[in-house]
This record gives structure tokens, sequence and C-alpha cells, in this order.
């Protein structure tokens, strides 16, 4: 290293700043009940005077706080002293680390500083949280905790040669990097429908009271033009249409723009490294073995635009989601540099089971999708019966398109489950990261000989369903036997 971790260090002194906006934030979120109803009753001068006094006695917290802050490196972990009243010492191993996340929200940004954030398997949240640190000892210490965690996978001697000369790594291989004209393009392709609601929403929460200011605007409308209005109002459809997709449309492109705003990824020799954000920048170095699945979405306006998103699994902690990486916009060359650094040995010709559901399921989708048809029938008429025709065939042709596009195919070191139609999603595990495969079903299923399979990982389950028995024996031996063998001998650990 080239900075000094080992002797006990506190943050930087504009820390200070923004952990008092952090208190200051938790405050709010605890006396919003005490503040609504303070608005609503009568307030007088004397008692705003509370809110500097809670200011002062935040700064003070704050300031304690920083002061008993400490964090070094020792031979094996990473040692955080933190408490003002309760002191408490948390020690960090190496081996425990998934992944380090620099971040600068809007106050580091500012003052030039950036926090650092280190995930492990065993906690729920965030293990540990630095939020002002320079640039410089961030960078630093990502790269020497980085080289501490490849230590206990490649060995002593390996980790050795990268803590020596972390700078010395190359820059590795380009993958998505966004401008303007690419946040555009993801923008466009998002859930319009959902992001309209979410900011028709926002719209009504900053503008609480127009509903007021109308309805005494409308109290001195005619009553006659009033009906005339409201004669018309069918017309108006069609606008609001137009109103409420150009809301979906803007919300998703400021969502978008705020998440990856000057996105840039590329694929080292052991990890992949990603930086985006606009008000918050966040910057990840993700080694290649902490990840443990990965999902590959599209809809038809990505297929069209000819790329997919994908998310980034690692391993979690007991209900936690654990660590999600987004990375839009990944064309296949993207997706062929990703996996064939991910997965090495993946080829089509050491493809082991290629399965697809049994056709039972195939009949249970359109059972499902009928049920709005069946409903119209309760009622039958002429609109009735043809509505319900139209509604059968369309369903009919769209399940089968549904079931088609479920597989499972299982390599040597991967597994892939694909799923979708309208929304396709692609699951890949890798094999020597499974923790187990379990064979599912109920009374009604294991009489039909069928069930569902579960492969379960330290980033979550994966089921596959609906698989015939045969297939699934076949399938579980073969993954447990690819477990077994992608593990280290305790003969060979113990002369290690």
């Amino acid at each position: 290293m080239n900075m000094d971790f080992e002797a006990p260090k506190r943050q930087h002194p504009l820390g200070v700043f923004i952990i008092g906006a952090q208190f200051t934030w938790k405050v709010i979120q605890s006396s919003w009940p005490i503040l609504i109803g303070a608005t609503l009753g009568e307030l007088k001068w004397y008692h705003l005077l509370i809110l500097p006094a809670v200011l002062v006695l935040i700064g003070a917290f704050a300031l304690l706080y920083y002061l008993r802050f400490h964090f070094y490196i020792s031979s094996d972990a990473l040692i955080v002293e933190r408490g003002i009243f309760q002191r408490e010492r948390l020690q960090i191993p190496f081996d425990r680390i998934q992944a380090v996340q620099l971040f600068q929200g809007p106050i580091q940004q500012v003052f030039g500083l950036t926090g650092v954030r280190v995930d492990t398997a065993g906690s729920s949240g965030s293990e540990l949280e630095l939020v002002a640190i320079r640039k410089s000892e961030a960078t630093v210490l990502q790269q020497f905790l980085n080289s501490k965690m490849a230590a206990t996978t490649l060995g002593e001697e390996e980790g050795q040669r990268a803590d020596d000369a972390p700078d010395q790594e190359p820059e590795g291989q380009p993958l998505v990097a966004l401008d303007f004209r690419g946040l555009l393009k993801v923008g466009l392709s998002q859930n319009h429908f959902k992001n309209a609601f979410l900011g028709l929403a926002l719209f009504l929460s900053l503008f609480q009271g127009a509903e007021e200011q109308v309805s005494q605007w409308l109290d001195g409308v005619p009553v006659v033009l009033l009906s005339a209005l409201g004669l018309t109002s069918v017309l108006l459809f069609i606008p609001g249409l137009v109103v409420m997709g150009s809301i979906g449309v803007l919300t998703s492109l400021g969502s978008v723009l705020l998440r990856y705003w000057r996105l840039n990824s590329t694929l080292g020799r052991d990890g992949l490294k990603l930086q985006m954000g606009l008000l918050r920048r966040n910057a990840f170095e993700v080694p290649f073995d902490k990840i443990h699945l990965t999902e590959w979405k599209s809809n038809w306006i990505r297929r069209l635009l000819g790329y997919e998103t994908l998310r980034i699994r690692q391993a979690q902690a007991e209900g936690s989601g654990g660590l999600r990486v987004f990375i839009p916009a990944m064309e296949p060359v993207h997706r062929t540099a990703m996996e064939s650094a991910l997965y090495p040995d993946f080829n089509e010709e050491n493809k082991a089971f290629d399965v697809a559901p049994v056709r039972r399921l195939r009949w249970l989708l359109f059972a499902a999708a009928s049920i709005p048809a069946l409903l119209l029938m309760t009622e039958p008429s002429t609109t009735h019966i043809l509505l319900s025709t139209m509604w059968l065939m369309g369903v009919y042709w769209t399940t089968g398109k549904r079931y088609s596009a479920y597989r499972l195919r299982v390599f040597a070191d991967c597994v892939i489950m694909e799923k979708g139609w309208f929304w396709q999603n692609r699951t890949v595990l890798k094999m020597s990261q499974l923790q187990g495969v379990e064979w599912k079903r109920n009374a009604l299923l294991e009489r039909r000989q069928i069930g569902h399979l579960v492969f379960h990982t330290a980033a979550g389950g994966r089921s596959f369903d609906y698989v015939h028995s045969d297939d699934a024996s076949l399938i579980r031996d073969f993954a447990l036997n690819q477990l077994h063998a992608a593990q280290p001998a305790p003969s060979r650990l113990a002369a290690e």
C-alpha cells in the first residue's frame, strides 16, 4: 500500500457535515408524524426555537461520532471502532468481503470527497460505510481490499503479487459506455406505464392543495357550462392518454439520467469495474469469483434496439437482497465478452442437458389466461361471445409462445434458465457456486411424476418448474457431481 492504513485513523474532517446531514435525515424520518401534527396545529413563534436546538444537538452528536470513529487494517481483517455511548469494535475478515464500492453523493461531490461501502455475505446491509475520505485514499483502499479478497481465492503467492503492484493491473477490456444518445435509448425502453403513475404521484405530492383551488374555481362556473363540459369529457380520453404517456416517458428519461449518467464499464483480469450516476456517483469493482448469478432481461423495445439489461447478483445475507449491479445497453458483443470472462468453459459442445417443461404447463398457462373469457360468458350475449372468442384465440397463441420460451440448459460449468416471450429473462448460475439442488413437488404433481427443480446459491434460489422426475433426477445428480468435483480435496487443502 502506498498509504498507511495500519494505524487507526479518522475520516476527513469535512465528514462531520456529512454525518450531521445523515443524522438530520434520520431524525426527520423518525419524527415525521410529529411534524405533520405540528403543521395541523396552531404554531407560535417560540415553537420554532426547537429547530436550532435540534440542529445544535445533531451537530454535537455528529462531532462526537466523528471523533470516536476509527478504522485500520490488520494482517487479516479490516477493523472499525465506533460508537458514542456504546463502543463497538467491528472486525471484517478479508475472505468475507464480497464487494468494495466507492460512492459520491451530492455532499461528497461538493466537498471533493468519496465514500466507501464494504459489503459482506453475512450482513443484511452494508457491513461498513465510510462517508468521507479523499478519493486517492479510497482508490488505494479499494485496490488493497480487492487484492486481499483475491489472495483468499488464488492463494497467498498470487495475492501477494497483486498486493505489491496494484497499480500495474491492465486497464481491461472496455464494455458498455453510455453517452447522451445511449441514455436516451435506455430511457425509451423502460416501463413507461409504471413510471407514468410514479410521475403522477410525484406531481400530486408536490402540488397538494391544488384540488381545492380548482374546486373553488369550478364553483363560479355556470351549471350549464359544467354540463356541457361533462358531455364533452369523453373527448379528453385520447389527450389524457397522451399526457399520461408523456409523463411516463419523461419520468423514465429522468430516472435513467440520474442512475446511469456517464456510465463506464470495463472487464479486468479478475473482475468488472463500473462507474455511473449523477447526483450519487457509484464506482463498483466486482470480482468474478464473487458473482453468483447473472440475469439478462429484455422487452420488445430493447430487442428492437438490439440490447439487453444485465443484473449481477452477489451473495446475500438472510432476508436481504445482496449487492445488485445493473448494466443496461448490453449488446450481443458485450454479452459475449461478459460470458467469456465469467464462464470460460461455456461451449455448446459441453452441453449436458437441454430440457423443456412438461406439456401440462402449457395448458395451465392457457387455463389461467382464459379466466376473463369465462367471466364474460357468465352473462351470454352476442358481444360477450365475440369478445370471449377473440380473447381465447389471443391467449392460446400468447401462452403457446410463453411455453415454448421455457428452457433449461445445463453445461459443465453453468446452468442457464430461460423464460418469457414478451419480457424475456435469462438466468445463468455458476455450477461451482451452487450450494445445493432441491427437487420440490406436491401431492398432485408427485402422482404425475412432475416437480420443480430449485438451484440454491448464496445469492438466492432459482427454480425451473414442471420438470419430469426422470430429467430432474439426472440433472440433480449431474449438478451435485460437478459441484463436488469443483471443490478441492481435503488432503490437498491440508498439504497447502
